[in-house]
């Protein structure tokens, strides 16, 4: 898509080049405008695809300028100095962008490597209170990645989902210990502590400006499809998808995962709980994307993260 749009301002601008009449004042100076415009095509080149793609741009707006430079204006010389003066531009231009969108780029990437350095530590910080949490995240998070590849979510959107299916816990080092740790059931006062963690992640990660649509996850992600979840008891399409996709993850590894109160679940049945939640704990649409994806395949993401948390301990 992006290509395309390049490659149509190069054709549009070097057709009105071509078409846009010299012999009047006010048309001429339209003319000259218009060539100066290849370097729009140029700049974008290098925004989307850095200095090789600038350069490619700028080949091809010479490709489509300098015919009309030769065919209409050959042996004026001082116009031909200055439409040749362009073309040179447009590569410099190209390259001096592209050399500034590289560098930015890779100056975003340090910040981001940073970002998620922290990330890790916070999710690191809760699993010295919680035993597994960590490497829950990261299962849910592979999940949460799976299920947005079936859906061909977009690349921006699934960086959110994974970040936010890291972070989704991280209220719960709001929770006192012995709320948290306790291996029997909540009373209702208990309860109600605990269901403020969702709120209490979103408020941690809110002042140091996280991805908004990863806070949603955090802030969101025990609202029910049917409305009877918490803190805000969304429902339906009020639920964001990235958090509608995060939760069928979630459960997923809950049911699949041993706890010292319970025992694993196969997944078969796992899947076929979650089948039956359609509806009421999870959006339907999701489910069906969910049960589209192989036995082996969940079998063997889990393997893949248990193998990376094992050599991170090492």
């Amino acid at each position: 898509m992006r290509a395309a749009i390049i490659c149509m301002l190069l054709l549009t601008v070097g057709l009105v080049h071509w078409l846009v009449p010299v012999d009047l004042h006010f048309m001429h100076g339209v003319h000259v405008v218009m060539r100066k415009a290849f370097i729009l095509p140029v700049v974008l080149a290098a925004v989307w695809y850095q200095t090789r793609g600038a350069l490619i741009a700028a080949s091809g707006a010479a490709m489509i300028y300098l015919p009309h430079v030769w065919l209409q204006w050959a042996g004026y010389t001082d116009e031909n100095m200055s439409q040749f003066g362009d073309v040179a531009v447009l590569w410099v231009v190209g390259i001096l962008a592209g050399w500034l969108v590289g560098r930015e780029r890779a100056a975003l990437h340090e910040v981001a490597d940073s970002h998620e350095g922290a990330v890790r530590s916070l999710v690191s910080a809760l699993d010295a209170r919680e035993h597994d949490t960590e490497v829950h995240s990261l299962r849910v998070q592979a999940y949460s990645r799976r299920i947005a590849e079936e859906m061909c979510l977009t690349e921006s959107e699934s960086a959110s989902l994974e970040m936010g299916a890291l972070l989704h816990d991280v209220g719960k080092i709001g929770v006192p210990d012995h709320i948290l740790l306790k291996p029997g059931p909540l009373d209702t006062a208990e309860w109600e502590a605990m269901r403020r963690h969702p709120v209490i992640g979103h408020n941690i990660l809110h002042s140091a400006r996280f991805d908004p649509k990863a806070l949603e996850i955090v802030q969101s992600h025990h609202e029910r499809f049917d409305g009877k979840g918490y803190p805000a008891g969304l429902q339906g399409e009020e639920i964001p998808l990235l958090v509608r996709i995060f939760s069928i993850a979630d459960a997923y590894d809950a049911m699949t995962s041993s706890r010292p109160y319970k025992k694993a679940f196969s997944i078969e049945k796992a899947k076929s709980l979650i089948q039956e939640a359609s509806g009421s704990h999870f959006d339907p649409q999701v489910v069906d994307v969910f049960m589209r994806i192989s036995d082996d395949q969940w079998k063997e993401i889990a393997r893949q993260v248990l193998d990376k948390s094992n050599r991170n301990e090492c």
